[in-house]
């Protein structure tokens, strides 16, 4: 069963990267138009400041509302549901960024790619750990552990460069820290 869980983590990171990487080679607006459960940061954010789930668990996990609850303070846009405990936005206008629960996951069972560099990173009452180049070569992701068994991920993707990429990650993973399950 873990297996089949890794090999899930792997896949959503490598089709985001790909949805990302297929939507920086389209003259306009980097992220195609969607319908449905597409929300606008604007005026939601004050509305959307909801405490983290009780306990541990991310059986409840909201990842849209993570990312409702700081569009204001990080100018987040196109903030789109994409899978089960799963959302996406964008970031700075050209950075897609992913976060996504594993209820089932520890940051240790996290596949880096092949290029992969895992280095911690400092969160206030998290542990965490910082991935370069998870799925592409200007990809970058913050894993952070929830329990010994469960993390949520915050996964990026520039078209510049992996500096953009990473601080994206940092940055939108350092704002949902303190609202996460402790």
């Amino acid at each position: 069963m873990t297996t089949n869980l890794v090999a899930r983590s792997v896949l959503a990171v490598a089709v985001f990267g790909a949805v990302l990487a297929g939507c920086s080679n389209t003259p306009g607006s980097p992220v195609p138009e969607t319908t449905g459960a597409t929300t606008s940061a604007a005026g939601d954010a004050g509305s959307t400041t909801t405490s983290a789930p009780a306990g541990d668990s991310l059986a409840d996990f909201d990842a849209c509302g993570q990312l409702e609850g700081v569009a204001s303070e990080l100018g987040l846009t196109a903030i789109t549901e994409d899978g089960v405990r799963q959302c996406k936005a964008r970031y700075a206008g050209t950075v897609g960024v992913l976060v996504k629960a594993f209820p089932e996951l520890s940051i240790e069972e996290y596949v880096p790619g092949a290029n992969s560099q895992i280095t911690d990173f400092p969160m206030e009452s998290h542990k965490a750990k910082r991935v370069t180049a998870p799925a592409s070569s200007s990809s970058c992701a913050v894993t952070i552990e929830i329990t010994s068994s469960s993390r949520v991920d915050v996964v990026s993707s520039a078209r510049a460069s992996l500096d953009e990429a990473c601080d994206a990650a940092a940055k939108v993973a350092t704002a949902i820290e303190p609202r996460l399950p402790k």
